[in-house]
C-alpha cells in the first residue's frame, strides 16, 4: 500500500504537475491558475456527464424556468476558515463575470433572493442544459476576498472604469500559502502542510460528508513536471489511487492496483496554429500540414507514455463522442475529410496550389521565403514526446521546425503568443458540450476580443470571415456565408433551445473544418485505478463516475474508504 504503515492515509497524485508552490487561486488570472491542483480543495457544485446531462451533489436546488435559473445552497457548509458558504459567494463570482462584458454577456443580472438562494436571469430564454452547465459558481471566489472587486465594478462609471477593475483582477494572485492561511478551501480534506513535492491534508470532522469515509489524511503529489515520476511511484506501489492502467503496462503494475473506471474524457489535444506567421495564414499551407503529418504515429508516441488516446478522424473541433448529439446524424460525414494518415501527395498538391516550390528539400513561398516554424510544447513526456514526432514529420516534409519543451511556466509563455505552433489541451471547461470546445479563450478555440479595435485576435484569426454555403466545400466560391466566429461562440453559450445549439454548433464546426485554426490530433480517454486490497472504491454500476476527474471526485466526496 502506498500510504506507508498508516492505513488511514491515502496517497495520490494530480494531473498537470505544477507544484503547489507554483500556482495561485484567482480563477480570472489564467497564468498558472491551480486548474488541476484545486480539484482537491474547491468543492465542485455541478457535474457534467458524458451523456450530456448535468447533476449537482451540492446544491439543494438547481432549476431552470424560461430565462431564470434558481440556485439554492445547503445551510451546513463552510470554508475551512469557518465562514459560511452562502448564495452571496455565488452572486459575487457570477456578477464579476458579467461585469467584465455586460453588453456581450447573455446574463441580465443576478438577484439574492435570501441568504441561501440566488436567481440568475438571462436576457433571453435559455436551454436548461446550457444554463445548468454554466451554473457552477460558489467556491472559486469567496466573498471575503472578491467582494471588493464586485463593489468596484458596481461603482465603475463606464466601460473604461470597468476595464481598470478587470485589469487589476486579471493581475491579482492568491498564492497557495495565502489560500491555506486564509482558509479559503471548501472540500472534505483541509490542507495542513505543503511544499513543492507534496501536499498533506486532514479530514474535517465537522464536514457534512465526514462520516462517509474513515480516511483521515490524504497526501497529494504533483505530476512529472515537478520531477515527481508518478508512473514509477505507481509501479512501486507507492500510490493508492493511480491513472488508468493501460493493458500494455499491466504486467509492470502490482496486482493490488486494479482499474476502477475508464472515462471517455471530455478533453482532446490540439496544435494551435498562429496565423501571424504568414505561411500559416495561408489556408492551403494549413491543409498541407494536416495532410503531411501521420496522426496515428503522433498518438502512438503519447500512448507509449501510458496515455489512453485515439487518433482524431474528422476535424470538427469538438469531441467525437458528442458529434452526433450536437451536430445531428450524418453531418460529420459531409465535412472535409482530411487525411488521418500521412498523405504526402495530397500535401504537396496543397503547397503547389498556393504557389510554393520545393528547393533543397525545403518549401519556399511565392515571395522566396522558406518555411520555418517555432513549435512549443509542455515539457511533460506525454506532451513533448508526441510533439517531437509531429515536429519531425513536418521537417521530413520540408517545413523546417524548431521545437522547445517548456516547464512550469508553459501557460504563461503560451499567452505571449511568440510561437508558430503550440500544443495545448483542447477544452475550455469540463463539459461534454460544444460551448466547452468553442470557447473564446486559449483553452478553447481562440478567436479573440472583438472590442480590441483589431481585425484579428492574438493568433491572427480574423473576426469576420467567409465560409462556403455548402457544407464540405473546399472553396468559398460565389456563395460565401459571412460569419463572426467569436460572436457565434458567445451566441452558443446563450443558446435557448436544442435546435439553436445544433444550428450554431454546425456553423462553428463547418468554420473549424474549413479553416483549420487548430489541428485536433488526439481524442483522450482517462480513468483511474486504485489499491483494492486496502481501500474500497465506488462501483461504477451504482455511482455515476462519467464525470470530470472521477477519482478525485470520489475521494473528496468521501466515497473511498479503508477495507
Amino acid at each position: 500500500m502506498g500510504s506507508s504503515t498508516d492505513s488511514s492515509r491515502f496517497v495520490t497524485a494530480f494531473e498537470g504537475g505544477r507544484p503547489a508552490t507554483q500556482v495561485h487561486f484567482n480563477p480570472w488570472n489564467p497564468a498558472n491558475y491551480a486548474q488541476t491542483y484545486s480539484i482537491y480543495w474547491l468543492q465542485r457544485t455541478i457535474s457534467a456527464h458524458g451523456d450530456g446531462s448535468v447533476s449537482s451533489d451540492f446544491f439543494e436546488e438547481l432549476s431552470v424556468d424560461g430565462n431564470e435559473v434558481t440556485v439554492e445552497f445547503p445551510t451546513d457548509w463552510s470554508y475551512w476558515n469557518g465562514d459560511d458558504i452562502t448564495a452571496e459567494d455565488y452572486f459575487v463570482a457570477a456578477e464579476i463575470d458579467r461585469y467584465q462584458d455586460p453588453e456581450g454577456s447573455p446574463i441580465e443580472g443576478h438577484e439574492l433572493v435570501d441568504e441561501y438562494t440566488v436567481r440568475r436571469i438571462y436576457k433571453d430564454e435559455i436551454s436548461p442544459t446550457v444554463a445548468k452547465l454554466n451554473a457552477g459558481y460558489g467556491m472559486e471566489a469567496p466573498k471575503s476576498v472578491f467582494g471588493e472587486y464586485l463593489e468596484r465594478y458596481q461603482d465603475a462609471s463606464g466601460e473604461s472604469a470597468r476595464e481598470d477593475v478587470t485589469n487589476d483582477l486579471l493581475q491579482m494572485t492568491i498564492s497557495t500559502e495565502e489560500f491555506v492561511d486564509q482558509g479559503l478551501g471548501s472540500t472534505l480534506f483541509k490542507i495542513e502542510d505543503f511544499n513543492s513535492s507534496e501536499t498533506l491534508a486532514v479530514k474535517q470532522d465537522d464536514h457534512p460528508w465526514a462520516d462517509r469515509t474513515d480516511i483521515e489524511e490524504i497526501r497529494v503529489l504533483p505530476n512529472v513536471e515537478s520531477g515527481t515520476q508518478v508512473e514509477q511511484l505507481e509501479k512501486s506501489n507507492d500510490l493508492d489511487m493511480t491513472q488508468y492502467i493501460a493493458e500494455s503496462q499491466r504486467s509492470e503494475y502490482p496486482d493490488n492496483l486494479q482499474n476502477i473506471y475508464e472515462l471517455s474524457h471530455y478533453n482532446c489535444q490540439k496544435y494551435m496554429l498562429n496565423w501571424n506567421n504568414k505561411h500559416l495564414a495561408n489556408r492551403s499551407v494549413r491543409r498541407a500540414i494536416i495532410s503531411a503529418i501521420d496522426i496515428p504515429s503522433i498518438v502512438d508516441a503519447a500512448t507509449q507514455t501510458g496515455m489512453l488516446a485515439t487518433p482524431t478522424q474528422v476535424q470538427t473541433g469538438i469531441r467525437e463522442t458528442i458529434e452526433e448529439m450536437y451536430l445531428g446524424e450524418g453531418f460529420t460525414d459531409q465535412l472535409i475529410q482530411y487525411p488521418v494518415e500521412a498523405d504526402e501527395e495530397t500535401a504537396r498538391g496543397h503547397m503547389e496550389d498556393a504557389g510554393y516550390s520545393l528547393e533543397d528539400e525545403t518549401w519556399v513561398g511565392p515571395d522566396g521565403d522558406s518555411i520555418s516554424f517555432d513549435i512549443i510544447t509542455q515539457s511533460a513526456v506525454a506532451q513533448s514526446q508526441p510533439t517531437k514526432v509531429f515536429s519531425d514529420q513536418l521537417n521530413g516534409f520540408g517545413m523546417d521546425t524548431e521545437m522547445e519543451a517548456i516547464g512550469q511556466d508553459y501557460y504563461s509563455k503560451l499567452q505571449e503568443w511568440e510561437f508558430d505552433i503550440a500544443w495545448i489541451w483542447h477544452v475550455a471547461l469540463p463539459f461534454w458540450h460544444p460551448s466547452a470546445y468553442f470557447s473564446n479563450n486559449f483553452y478553447g478555440i481562440l478567436a479573440g476580443d472583438q472590442g480590441s479595435g483589431n481585425d484579428t485576435g492574438p493568433t491572427g484569426v480574423p473576426f469576420s470571415t467567409e465560409i462556403p454555403e455548402e457544407v464540405g466545400a473546399r472553396e468559398v466560391g460565389s456563395n460565401g456565408v459571412e460569419i463572426n466566429p467569436a460572436q457565434l461562440m458567445t451566441d452558443l453559450n446563450g443558446a435557448s433551445s436544442e435546435e439553436e445549439t445544433i444550428e450554431l454548433t454546425q456553423q462553428l464546426v463547418q468554420w473549424f473544418n474549413f479553416e483549420l485554426p487548430s489541428i485536433v490530433h488526439m481524442q483522450e480517454n482517462r480513468g483511474f485505478g486504485g489499491d483494492v486490497e486496502n481501500f474500497s472504491f465506488p462501483d461504477p454500476d451504482e455511482t455515476r463516475l462519467d464525470r470530470p476527474n472521477p477519482g478525485p471526485w470520489a475521494l473528496t466526496s468521501g466515497l473511498i474508504s479503508r477495507n
